[in-house]
């Protein structure tokens, strides 16, 4: 989890002292397919102790700040769930900030489920969202911005590939992509 050696072992240890969740299911998740609710920086994540908000940064150096939560079905691709972002410029001055809505899943590829003491039904993989985002320029909060969006979730629970690293990145359609993971946790946590 990028260098978070530390945060893997508390979310184990946390994970496994609350045993939170049940195991139904959990076979038809390990191979990619069913039900799961994603978590990026989110308060399900606060609670085990991690930052809020996962941070992805465009090759300008403009950093998204992102949090969200939702649902996806990989049999079927729907997906929903919202969220907040705020764009920074490479200097750290505000740019923007928003709100994004999940309107389908993608792809998905699982990278397995459990172990390490992690619930059997916490799972690792890379999701694409489409989105929509909503926002409004920090220059001028009286004009609004729309526009679409691929959010990619990546948590490393399981056994990810190689080069995988966990956190979001986020490419706004024709306008900037945020294709560098900086920090941040998530989770996939199988219905």
């Amino acid at each position: 989890m990028g260098g978070e050696g530390f945060v893997m072992k508390r979310f184990v240890a946390v994970a496994a002292a609350l045993s939170l969740w049940a195991v139904g299911g959990v076979l038809a998740q390990a191979s990619g397919g069913g039900s799961f609710d994603y978590h990026i920086g989110d308060s399900f994540l606060v609670a085990f102790g991690f930052p809020a908000t996962d941070v992805a940064q465009a090759s300008n150096g403009d950093q998204i700040v992102l949090v969200g939560t939702g649902t996806f079905n990989t049999a079927n691709g729907a997906a929903t769930g919202v969220g907040t972002f705020q764009h920074h410029a490479a200097d750290g001055s505000p740019i923007g900030s928003g709100t994004w809505t999940a309107n389908r899943l993608v792809t998905f590829q699982s990278f397995g489920c459990g172990g390490g003491g992690l619930p059997s039904n916490f799972c690792g993989g890379r999701a694409t969202l489409a989105a929509h985002i909503v926002g409004h320029l920090a220059s001028d909060p009286s004009r609004m911005v729309e526009a679409d969006a691929l959010v990619d979730v990546i948590c490393e629970v399981g056994n990810p590939p190689a080069g995988q690293i966990e956190g979001v990145r986020v490419n706004v359609k024709d306008l900037i992509n945020f294709n560098k993971q900086v920090s941040g946790v998530t989770v996939f946590v199988a219905h």
